[in-house]
C-alpha cells in the first residue's frame, strides 16, 4: 500500500451531493422550469457558464461558505445562514457535502439554451433563492440516476460488487470531474500535431485534409491551430474561477476571426443531443453578442484541439463525393494513426535504447503472426502492448448501468460473438500471446527463461474517460479468469502480472521522466503492487474495509501522476521542441523563453482579451 513518500491518495471520495430534500426537508419541490420561470435567460446561461468555470482541483468554491457568499446578497443572508447550518449538520455525520457539479451545470445550460426569452417577473432576491433551489433539483435528478449503479451491481460476486458499484456511479461523469486541464492541453496539442502531419502526408487522406481546411477557410493545419490555440491558452494560465469571454477587436481581421468562431458556437435553433453533452462538446462556445463569444465549459474547448478532430473529420469526409471519401475512416484513425503513429512514437520516446523492442508492423514484416501491437523486453521484464482506440455509445455511457457497461466493454476489450463465432479482442489477444511467450513460440525474442521473466500485459486506451477508478479492476477480472484457464492447462503463470489499462496521455505527458528517471516497467511494478488486494485481512469496521478496497481501484494515470509528483520526477514533455517548429517560423520563436506560444491570429491575446466574470444576478425588470 505504500511507497517511499506515502500513500497514493484515493480519488474516490465518499461525499454527499446536496439535494433538494436534504436542504429543504419540509418543502415540496417544484420543477426546475417552475423555479426559473420569470427569470432572465441571459443570467441563467451566464451563471451556468460561471459554475462550469470552477477548477476541477482545489477550487476555492469547494468551501461551501465561500460559494454561498457568491450566490446570495445581503437581503438573503438569513437564507444563506440557514443553508450553512443545514450543511454543517449533514457534515457532522462524517461526510463532506458538495453543491456544484459539472453534470448539473451542463444540464442547466442545455435545458435553457433553446428556451425562448420570456418576460422577467422575479425580483433579484427571489431569483437568487429560486435559482439555488432549481440547481438542487438537478442534483437530485443526478443522484437518482446513480441509483441504477446500486441496482445493477447488487447481485455481483462480493469481491467485485463494491468496486463495480463505485465504477458505475462515477464513470458517466468522471471525465468531467477529475482531470488536469494543463495535462490535457499539452497532450491534446502534441497529438493534434502528429495527426495533422499524418493527414497531410498520407495519400489516402489528402482529399479529406483539404475538405477540412476548406470548412474552416484556412490554408494549412498550422493556420488552423494558430487560430484555435489562443482560445485555449487562457484556461491554462488564468487562475480566476468564472466564465471566459473572448472579445474580437474591431479591425482588419474582425470578419475572419468571427467567421472562425462562428463554426464553434452552438446555435439557438440547434438540436441538443441529450447524451453525454455531445452537442456542447462539439460546439463549446455561445455568442453573447457580435464580436463577443463565451466559453461554456473549459474542458470541452481544450478537447477541441484533438479529441474533437475525429468528429470534424467525419463530417468533412461525409461532405465529399463517394469516390473521394476515405473508406473506413474509423479504422484508419484507430489503426493507422492511433496505433502506428501515436503508440509507436510514444513507446520509441520512452524506450529510446537498451531494450529489445518490436512494433506490430515490424513483426508483420518478419512474418510473425499473432504478435502484439508492441513488444518490449527490458532486462527480465516483458511489456506486451495492445492499443484500443474506441468509445462506447453515449447513451450507454450515461446509463449508470453496470450490465450495459459490461456488455459494451466486453465487445471492445474481451470478445464478441459474431455469427456464432468468437472474435478475440484485447484480453484474449494478450492471453494468446502470453501462451506463445511461455512456450517459446515468439521467434523475434527467445533469449530468456520463461520462469525468470515478469510479463506485464497492457491495454493502451486513447481517452481520459477510462481513467475512472474501478475500470482496471473490471478488465483485469476478465484477464485473471482467462489466466486461471492457462494455469489449469499447466502453464507457468506465477510471473504474469495483473493487466493494466494505460491512457496514452499518461505516457505522452510523462515521457521525459520515463526516459530519464524511472522506466515504465519499474512504474508498472510499483502500480501492480499497489493494487494488489490481500485477502483475509481483519478490519476494525466496515468503513475501514471499504476504504481499503477502494484504495485498490486507483487508475494507472492517477498513480503515475501522484508518484511522479511525490518523488519529484515530474518533467514537462518537450512541447516546444516538437510542436513549435512545425507551427511557427524561427523568427516567431525568438525571445520566447517562458515556454509560451506566440499568438498570431486576429484575436486579442487571451491574457488581455479573455475576461472572466462572476455571475451577475441583477437585471433590469
Amino acid at each position: 500500500m505504500q511507497y517511499s513518500k506515502g500513500l497514493i491518495r484515493n480519488p474516490i471520495r465518499m461525499g454527499l451531493l446536496l439535494e433538494f430534500n436534504s436542504a429543504f426537508p419540509d418543502e415540496k419541490p417544484l420543477s426546475v422550469e417552475q423555479y426559473l420561470k420569470g427569470g432572465s435567460k441571459e443570467i441563467i446561461l451566464n451563471v451556468a457558464a460561471f459554475l462550469l468555470g470552477f477548477k476541477s482541483h482545489e477550487s476555492k468554491y469547494n468551501d461551501n461558505d465561500e460559494l454561498l457568499r457568491v450566490f446570495f446578497g445581503d437581503k438573503n443572508k438569513d437564507f444563506a445562514y440557514k443553508l450553512h447550518l443545514t450543511i454543517k449538520s449533514l457534515e457532522a455525520k462524517g461526510t463532506k457535502v458538495g453543491i456544484i457539479n459539472p453534470y448539473s451545470s451542463l444540464t442547466l445550460f442545455e435545458y435553457f439554451f433553446n428556451k425562448p426569452i420570456e418576460e422577467e417577473t422575479q425580483s433579484h432576491d427571489e431569483f437568487e433563492v429560486n435559482f439555488f433551489k432549481a440547481y438542487l433539483i438537478l442534483n437530485t435528478e443526478y443522484t437518482e440516476k446513480q441509483h441504477k449503479a446500486f441496482d445493477s451491481t447488487e447481485n455481483l460476486d462480493k469481491e467485485i460488487a463494491l468496486p463495480m458499484m463505485m465504477f458505475s456511479m462515477n464513470y458517466p461523469v468522471s471525465d468531467k470531474h477529475h482531470y488536469d486541464i494543463n495535462e490535457i492541453w499539452i497532450t491534446q496539442l502534441l497529438k493534434a500535431t502528429l495527426l495533422f502531419k499524418f493527414l497531410e502526408n498520407d495519400e489516402r487522406t489528402i482529399g479529406l485534409y483539404q475538405a477540412f481546411l476548406s470548412h474552416f477557410n484556412v490554408e494549412s493545419w498550422q493556420e488552423y491551430l494558430k487560430s484555435l490555440i489562443p482560445l485555449t491558452l487562457s484556461m491554462t494560465k488564468n487562475t480566476n474561477e468564472s466564465h471566459t469571454d473572448f472579445h474580437v477587436p474591431v479591425g482588419e481581421g474582425y470578419d475572419r476571426a468571427c467567421a472562425f468562431l462562428d463554426k464553434l458556437i452552438i446555435e439557438n435553433e440547434e438540436d441538443i443531443n441529450e447524451y453525454d453533452f455531445l452537442t456542447l462538446r462539439s460546439k463549446p462556445f455561445y455568442k453573447v453578442k457580435d464580436g463577443v463569444y463565451r466559453i461554456i465549459f473549459n474542458l470541452f474547448v481544450v478537447e477541441k484541439i484533438f479529441k474533437g478532430m475525429y468528429f470534424l473529420l467525419r463530417d468533412a469526409n461525409n461532405s465529399l463525393s463517394e469516390e473521394k471519401q476515405v473508406k473506413s475512416l474509423k479504422g484508419l484513425y484507430g489503426d493507422f494513426f492511433s496505433e502506428r503513429v501515436l503508440l509507436y512514437d510514444t513507446i520509441e520516446a520512452i524506450f529510446p535504447d537498451k531494450c529489445i523492442k518490436y512494433s506490430g508492423q515490424e513483426l508483420v514484416k518478419m512474418r510473425i503472426s499473432g504478435g502484439p501491437d508492441y513488444y518490449v523486453r527490458k532486462y527480465k521484464d516483458i511489456l506486451v502492448f495492445e492499443s484500443k482506440d474506441f468509445l462506447i455509445p453515449a447513451d450507454a455511457k450515461m446509463s449508470f448501468d453496470f450490465a450495459r457497461y459490461q456488455d459494451e466493454f466486453e465487445k471492445k476489450l474481451y470478445f464478441e460473438n459474431i455469427d456464432g463465432k468468437e472474435k478475440h479482442i484485447g484480453v484474449m489477444q494478450l492471453i494468446a500471446f502470453i501462451k506463445k511467450l511461455l512456450t517459446y513460440d515468439f521467434p523475434a525474442d527467445m533469449n530468456y527463461h520463461y520462469r525468470e521473466v515478469s510479463i506485464y500485459p497492457i491495454i493502451v486506451v486513447h481517452d481520459h474517460q477510462y481513467n475512472v477508478p474501478g475500470f482496471n479492476t473490471l478488465i483485469n477480472y476478465w484477464f485473471q479468469a482467462e489466466l486461471e484457464i492457462l494455469k489449469e492447462e499447466k502453464f507457468y503463470i506465477e510471473h504474469v502480472k495483473p493487466l493494466v489499462i494505460i491512457n496514452i496521455d499518461s505516457l505522452i505527458y510523462h515521457q521525459v521522466g520515463l526516459q530519464e528517471s524511472i522506466p515504465l516497467n519499474r512504474v508498472l511494478e510499483k502500480y501492480t503492487k499497489h493494487i494488489h488486494k490481500v485477502n483475509h485481512l481483519a478490519f476494525r469496521s466496515e468503513e475501514d474495509m471499504k476504504a481499503y478496497v477502494l484504495s485498490k481501484q486507483v487508475a494507472f494515470s492517477t498513480f503515475i501522476n501522484e508518484y511522479f509528483h511525490d518523488e519529484d520526477l515530474k518533467k514537462m514533455p518537450p512541447i516546444l521542441e516538437i510542436v513549435a517548429p512545425m507551427l511557427f517560423k524561427s523568427d516567431d520563436l525568438k525571445d520566447n523563453s517562458d515556454n509560451d506560444f506566440p499568438t498570431s491570429h486576429e484575436y486579442v491575446e487571451p491574457r488581455k482579451g479573455a475576461t472572466r466574470h462572476r455571475p451577475n444576478f441583477k437585471y433590469r425588470r
